[in-house]
């Protein structure tokens, strides 16, 4: 029987704030039980405390990073506080309101994710989890039932278990989260709440492949659709006309619902006869959208002292509670508009809407969903001038070029004319853009020429020709 091989001296490198040191490890032997090591600046090479190679380099690269001294293995471990802790700077750092909203909720969903994670793995603290952990974490999910956080006595058993859907975001959360623990992540890594060492070194969630979640059909208003919610508010909440404002303020600004309800009449853009505003969206993404001028005209009709939009909204409501059978319900309406209050109202209003439709129901995003499907079409000047210069085109338009006014109103135009170009004569006539049924052929045509789509160009064309023909 061969002789089990007898461990050799190793030299590793350990790269400390940008510096390479380069390690000599010597192996265990009869006096020595553990590999000993030794670097520039030692008087005599140093005990590791493990007689495994593996984890003798790891402890090499703690005792580097702590000034040679071998650490505890309380200082070394990354608590469950200290994890979320480090989750909080993370999000803390945005500084406009908007994005402060939206880290706020980001924030909310990441502790979430890291809550679950700790009661289905039972693992103390999760930071020492491997990519078996995590794998196991998502298959155990997905036998959980919906109410798995809140069973009653009384609960049902045949409730369905939790989607792929939610398992897939709770992972995708997490996996953030250790990104930003983990030092070898570049700018990721939040660095200020532990030290250097505490910080982990690899991010198990890269290590497997994980559950597919389901794929399901992009749900879209049709334009019977688009008629029937304007039916719908205008029975309902007769009065209420704000609530019909922000319906078609919703399809021609492709926005999202915090990016809408927040708008502000700074925001607005006058051009000649166009009148835009301009949203600071997800991400610090500027852009403008142009809005019909019987859509301004409504916009107009609602302006308060107050420099939001939809400031109008709060008043209106009260008084329509007050002259219904539930005049009790006007108190629960905040005197002062709060944006928000009215993202929640009008998110309710949709999904009671929506409910019996036969496409199935909706939700407020499918506005924007539905707005960018009828504008998809088109050329991305951004990316062509990009290709053409051989970048990238978010390192053109971080670091090259900047977009002016007239290029913003240029791309609201463009993106106007091609959802206007999608609509019928009567969806774009009640969503505010009263025009002759000819000069709505004619825009929809242009918009067919600029995306050179011929086929329905040709078609307009013709019907255009057929109603002057008409006309005389």
């Amino acid at each position: 029987m061969p002789r089990r091989p007898k461990p050799q001296k190793q030299r590793i490198t350990v790269v400390v704030n940008s510096t390479p040191i380069t390690v000599v490890l010597h192996p265990p032997t009869n006096a020595r039980k553990s590999w000993y090591a030794y670097w520039n600046g030692l008087s005599t090479s140093k005990s590791t405390g493990h007689s495994e190679y593996v984890e003798a380099v790891k402890a090499v690269e703690n005792m580097i990073r702590n000034g040679g001294e071998r650490s505890n293995l309380s200082d070394t471990i990354l608590t469950d506080e200290e994890f979320e802790e480090i989750q909080r700077q993370h999000f803390a750092k945005k500084t406009d309101p908007m994005a402060q909203k939206r880290a706020a909720k980001s924030l909310r969903e990441c502790l979430d994710a890291i809550s679950a994670f700790k009661e289905i793995v039972g693992l103390h603290p999760i930071t020492k989890a491997t990519a078996r952990d995590c794998e196991k974490f998502q298959h155990d999910a997905l036998q959980m039932p919906k109410n798995w956080r809140a069973r009653y006595p009384n609960s049902r058993d045949d409730l369905p278990t939790l989607s792929p859907t939610t398992v897939d975001k709770w992972s995708r959360a997490l996996q953030a989260a250790w990104e930003r623990a983990n030092r070898n992540a570049g700018k990721k890594c939040i660095r200020s709440v532990v030290p250097e060492n505490k910080l982990l070194s690899v991010n198990p969630w890269r290590e497997f492949s994980w559950v597919e979640r389901r794929s399901r059909p992009i749900r879209q208003f049709t334009e019977e659709e688009l008629l029937g919610v304007l039916d719908y508010f205008e029975v309902k909440f007769a009065g209420v006309t704000a609530a019909l404002t922000l319906v078609k303020t919703f399809l021609w600004s492709w926005g999202r619902r915090i990016e809408v309800v927040n708008l502000r009449w700074e925001n607005h853009h006058s051009v000649g006869n166009e009148n835009h505003f301009e949203i600071m969206g997800k991400a610090g993404v500027e852009k403008w959208f142009r809005v019909p001028s019987g859509l301004f005209e409504e916009l107009v009709a609602l302006r308060t002292g107050s420099p939001f939009v939809f400031a109008a909204f709060s008043q209106q409501l009260r008084a329509f509670h007050r002259s219904s059978r539930h005049p009790w319900r006007a108190d629960n309406i905040s005197q002062d508009f709060i944006p928000a209050n009215l993202g929640d109202w009008f998110y309710r209003q949709i999904s009671q809407w929506s409910e019996s439709l036969p496409n199935g129901s909706a939700y407020v995003h499918v506005f924007r969903k539905t707005s960018l499907q009828y504008a998809r079409s088109g050329e991305d000047l951004n990316r062509l001038v990009a290709a053409d210069a051989r970048l990238t085109e978010s390192v053109m338009m971080t670091n090259y070029v900047k977009e002016s006014d007239p290029e913003m109103r240029q791309k609201s135009n463009r993106t106007f004319h091609r959802i206007l170009a999608s609509l019928s004569p009567e969806v774009a006539r009640r969503y505010g853009h009263a025009i002759s049924e000819i000069d709505s052929l004619k825009s929809r045509h242009l918009a067919a020429v600029q995306v050179e789509d011929w086929e329905l160009a040709s078609k307009l064309a013709a019907e255009i020709a057929e109603k002057r023909r008409q006309a005389g």
